[in-house]
């Protein structure tokens, strides 16, 4: 995937759904337990909410076996889960 796309932010507002994919960019500043999930692929599995003190909301992601919280202006998302996936023939989706 090009650098421009992973390094642009999602338009304001826009939120990331449960089952979404996200790149954590490397300017994410993470806890020594979570730097791991840095600059890697991570799977949103809630959120998001705001936790206390912060003025980003958050999400928690799964990186491997572990569930993460990352701020939401740290996530790139890759792709669209509710995307349509099917084979289309003349341009028509067959199920």
């Amino acid at each position: 995937m090009p650098a421009a796309v992973l390094n642009s932010p999602r338009p304001r507002g826009a939120m990331l759904k449960k089952g979404t994919y996200c790149y954590v960019v490397g300017s994410c500043r993470a806890s020594p337990a979570a730097q791991h999930a840095v600059g890697k692929i991570v799977e949103v599995v809630a959120g998001p909410y705001n936790r206390a003190g912060d003025a980003v909301s958050s999400y928690d992601v799964r990186y491997r076996n572990w569930i993460l919280y990352c701020h939401a202006d740290k996530l790139r998302a890759i792709n669209d889960p509710d995307a349509d996936v099917g084979e289309r023939h003349n341009g028509n989706l067959v199920t």
